[in-house]
């Protein structure tokens, strides 16, 4: 397949994508937030924008939505329309998301903000003979019965002192029905929280108002507990059999946390005192690290956490510097390891309240997936590994400046590097993409052998002089050494090409054992939900090729983004919605795939690079 560039306006972004990219997918690529309430299935219309140049035909739900004098003027559905060659977009503002609305590529919907933090603005008479109340009574009784005195002594320190030099003039901040600050004047609108997602590899933190519900901003960085090791088994040996281990894993994570607040804080203009409280997921493992509790029941058999119920702590005592009377509210686990992150995405997708049968797949270090029917509702982890995070694999890299994350083969090879420097190295969509093409043109075989240039039929001469062998065997060369940013060329060996076998196996085999559970096959899917950055920019056509998802109609499946993140920002912005992560992690039924019949058979199969189900 080609790249083509497909730039946008009045942004001025632009993005180099393959063939068939959708506008809507193009314009996630250039960080331009387009409102797709309807997950980009065309039939809400919202994603409305005026292209020209290379795009496919026009589609009857567009003919549903305009005119044809629209249609001539070159409206067209984001969602609907297709690259086909260089191309230019004209978005006008309507079409892109409002701050207020919760929202991610492929996945977005509308709460009522009522957060766990409120602020109330009082005007209290001041002391008289006849009115000799204690200072703190006058606030109490002016906030009324339902709230909770402060239950540590710092909000009384200074109250005299608040109180008089404002003139009475004060603002209460509560969290829960419990005061906990009183602050000089009106200060009920500067309210934030934050929500993070602890993921193995990366941290992300969305500061919010409180209030409104608006993100104010958004901060991440790599997970620093990667230099303890890459995935969680590798950090649960480190908390498990080391002294200080779980110490050292907390310390990393939390002072990213503080790291991560902080820059938020700076970028949106605010105090870090200014925010009350932190909504968190993450897997199992990555919430006890985060609560400094040590994993040791995750480390063997039977794998039992010390904790599945939420857990609400001080962010002092956790080392978060922060409103010195903040809380941290850390979402639900399901199981072992299937974590509030697993809890994050089906809130956020409302998977629980579907109809139909639908697959949730978050693809990262672990993969978790979920199946829904009905009231059914099923999740299991499958170790994937870190090589679609480009770990393991030779040339691999993270998603980041450098990074080939896109790859069509043709005549020779052509590819797409983020941030548009000299290559170096291989993200995971690349890799997916990479295995997909060179599995097209003959260069692998379905079961994974990188064939020497005699083996290969008719191939243009450009692409069979990429095949090289050394003292390490057959290797493909994506960039040459020439052509990379360190004069190291970027190429897939044999045991990467085994590497993603083995995690794109793991995911294949998690999703077909998942749906045995509720009687189902691939064929029977209604949705599959590709959640997480990998999942959010994966060609669907590649994870097709290569059987790393099952071969269902490409209207069935959806990118939904970072939806962990989402559920985070939906709990803290909304109390029912936490109540509701609280069921959700009740009713779901953890399934072990160690102990799942026939798995380790269907993994075997899975390894093929091939769409699956195979029909031949």
């Amino acid at each position: 397949m080609a790249l083509f560039s497909v730039s946008f306006a009045p942004s001025g972004g632009s993005a180099e994508v393959l063939e068939g990219t959708t506008l809507l997918e193009a314009a996630g690529a250039c960080g331009i937030p387009l409102h797709s309430p309807c997950g980009g299935q065309g039939r809400c219309g919202k994603c409305a924008v005026q292209a020209a140049g290379g795009v496919d035909e026009v589609k009857p739900l567009e003919r549903a939505v305009f005119t044809e004098e629209e249609l001539a003027q070159g409206w067209r559905l984001a969602c609907q329309a297709r690259v086909v060659g260089a191309a230019q977009v004209a978005v006008p503002e309507s079409s892109l998301m409002v701050e207020h609305h919760i929202a991610v590529e492929g996945i977005e919907r509308e709460i009522t903000v009522e957060p766990n933090v409120r602020k109330i603005a009082l005007r209290l008479p001041a002391p008289t003979n006849e009115d000799p109340r204690a200072d703190l009574d006058r606030v109490m009784d002016a906030l009324g019965g339902d709230v909770r005195p402060p239950q540590r002594l710092h909000p009384l320190q200074a109250l005299p002192q608040v109180l008089r030099s404002s003139e009475f003039k004060v603002t209460g901040a509560l969290i829960g029905d419990t005061l906990v600050g009183i602050e000089p004047g009106d200060t009920s609108d500067a309210a934030y929280g934050v929500a993070i997602d602890v993921g193995t590899t990366t941290v992300v933190a969305y500061l919010c108002h409180l209030p409104s519900g608006e993100v104010a901003a958004v901060a991440s960085e790599l997970n620093h507990q990667s230099q303890y090791g890459e995935d969680v088994i590798a950090r649960l040996q480190m908390a498990v059999s080391e002294p200080e281990g779980t110490a050292l894993l907390e310390a990393a994570v939390v002072d990213g946390v503080n790291r991560l607040a902080a820059r938020a804080a700076e970028a949106a203009g605010i105090a870090l005192d200014s925010i009350y409280e932190i909504a968190v997921v993450g897997n199992t493992c990555m919430t006890h690290l985060f609560l400094g509790v040590t994993p040791t029941g995750l480390a063997s058999v039977p794998f039992v956490p010390a904790f599945q119920e939420a857990q609400t702590v001080r962010a002092a005592a956790l080392g978060i510097a922060i409103h010195p009377e903040a809380v941290v509210y850390v979402v639900p686990n399901i199981g072992s390891f299937v974590g509030a992150d697993t809890v994050g995405v089906i809130l956020a997708s409302e998977i629980d309240r579907g109809d139909g049968l639908v697959v949730a797949v978050d693809i990262g270090t672990n993969g978790e997936i979920v199946v829904a029917r009905g009231e059914d509702l099923y999740a299991c982890s499958t170790a994937a590994g870190p090589a679609f995070e480009g770990a393991r694999i030779g040339s691999g890299m993270r998603a980041a400046a450098g990074a080939i994350d896109q790859v069509a083969i043709n005549n020779d090879v052509s590819y797409h590097v983020l941030g548009d420097v000299p290559p170096r190295g291989l993200c995971g969509s690349g890799l997916v993409d990479a295995l997909a093409e060179m599995v097209g043109a003959g260069l692998v075989t379905v079961q994974g052998r990188l064939r020497r240039p005699e083996e290969v039929g008719p191939l243009p001469e450009k692409v069979r002089g990429r095949l090289i062998e050394n003292e390490g065997g057959m290797e493909f060369v994506l960039a040459r050494a020439e052509d990379a940013a360190d004069g190291r060329p970027v190429v897939l060996t044999a045991r990467d090409i085994r590497q993603a076998q083995l995690a794109k196996g793991a995911i294949y085999a998690g999703i077909v054992s998942m749906l045995e559970e509720v009687g189902a096959g691939p064929g029977d899917i209604d949705r599959l939900l590709l959640a997480g950055a990998f999942g959010n920019y994966i060609s669907r056509e590649s994870a097709v090729a290569i059987g790393l998802i099952p071969a269902v109609d490409e209207g069935r499946i959806e990118s939904v983004g970072n939806a962990a993140g989402v559920g985070a920002r939906l709990a803290l912005l909304s109390v029912a919605e936490r109540r509701r992560a609280e069921r959700i992690a009740q009713r779901v039924q953890h399934v072990e795939l160690s102990e799942s019949e026939g798995f380790y058979d269907r993994f075997a199969d899975a390894m093929m690079l091939r769409p699956l189900p195979d029909e031949g």
